[in-house]
């Protein structure tokens, strides 16, 4: 019976010995168990804000992105103003090729100056056709009276 009383205490204390071993092993698994939550706890911090930097990063993408499109809109009106302003000069370099046509040269000018009457030449053509005018009523008039006398 004391053999027995022997085992069974030895027994006892390799389970008390166990017992102590498992509560180190679960002592162990509980300090990692809350070394993982901490560092879990860091992982959801961190992904919280890696989800704020990406709803900003959208933020930030759909403002550009109206920016692109309003920058683009803006220069389409640019290049088509400045179609219509590439056909109006088009157009007012033609209308100004015409007119240089047109348009008198130095010697030309001269020339035409030298065609053209004086004052004084005016004047006499205006004294001349005054005479002519006189002389013209005064034939009227005598044929008047002559046509009366008849």
């Amino acid at each position: 019976m004391e053999e027995l009383l022997r085992q069974l205490t030895t027994l006892v204390q390799g389970l008390v010995d166990d017992m102590s071993v498992l509560k180190q092993d679960m002592q162990t698994v509980k300090q990692k168990l809350g070394q993982l939550e901490q560092r879990m706890d860091k992982l959801e911090q961190r992904m919280d804000k890696q989800e704020e930097e990406l709803r900003w990063l959208k933020e930030q993408m759909k403002e550009n992105t109206d920016m692109i499109k309003a920058i683009r809109d803006n220069q389409l009106e640019q290049r088509s103003i400045q179609d219509g302003m590439r056909h109006e000069i088009a157009s007012l370099r033609g209308e100004m090729a015409g007119i240089r046509k047109q348009m008198a040269t130095k010697d030309q000018l001269s020339r035409l100056r030298e065609q053209m009457a004086t004052k004084e030449d005016i004047s006499l053509i205006h004294q001349r056709l005054d005479y002519q005018l006189g002389r013209i009523a005064r034939v009227e008039e005598e044929m008047y009276l002559l046509k009366k006398v008849d």
